[in-house]
């Protein structure tokens, strides 16, 4: 489910990095060497956990600065980015290396 905040990120985030908007049962954003998933803190940890399965680039972006703090520790050792409402690099992200 999502709602305004959600879908003001999500298109504000895919027109900043040239991405598509996701399937509804997928990632928010499609980018052509990853995903950004657009979450807000009740959603946060689920998300994380979904990308750390995803390959390529792999962003989590927050809807609010107030659940930045969370998003760095959740991703800490995962390989996955942080971005703000606005797109910006909080924590950038690493490509994972697979066999």
């Amino acid at each position: 489910m999502t709602n305004k905040a959600h879908t003001a990120v999500v298109r504000r985030i895919a027109a900043r990095w040239g991405g598509a908007l996701g399937p509804a049962e997928g990632p928010d954003i499609l980018l052509p060497d990853g995903q950004i998933e657009v979450e807000t803190s009740a959603t946060l940890a689920q998300s994380v956990e979904r990308l750390k399965d995803a390959s390529g680039r792999r962003y989590v972006a927050v809807t609010n600065k107030e659940t930045v703090p969370e998003a760095l520790r959740l991703v800490q050792g995962t390989g996955i980015g942080v971005l703000n409402s606005h797109g910006d690099v909080l924590f950038d992200a690493v490509v994972p290396f697979r066999e």
